[in-house]
């Protein structure tokens, strides 16, 4: 039996997220920005038939609302799984402080 598939919805700022790593990249290299954004579309992809598969934030007040993050490539994604939809709310550089921003 195949697991239930969810649908992964991004919302509006990691849309603008995603719009903003190819940006960056692509000042400097079309084709890396391409791989990059293909390959975050990839492993999001897979959020439609496990989205447990990331890992709980160690800040608690973060984990409390439920997030959880995948790390893809230099990248952090923060989603929530919920019910009937997986909901990708930010995707950016890992070296950024993610309590900040969410």
């Amino acid at each position: 039996m195949s697991p239930r598939r969810r649908p992964v919805r991004l919302l509006a700022l990691a849309e603008q997220d995603l719009a903003d790593i190819y940006e960056y990249i692509a000042v400097d290299n079309p084709s890396a920005a391409e791989r990059v954004l293909t390959r975050i579309e990839k492993d999001l992809g897979s959020l439609a038939t496990q989205p447990l598969i990331g890992r709980i934030p160690r800040d608690p007040d973060i984990a409390r609302l439920g997030y959880r993050y995948l790390i893809i490539a230099d990248n952090l994604a923060f989603y929530r799984p919920e019910p009937s939809v997986v909901l990708v709310h930010r995707i950016f550089h890992g070296a950024r402080d993610y309590a900040d921003i969410l």
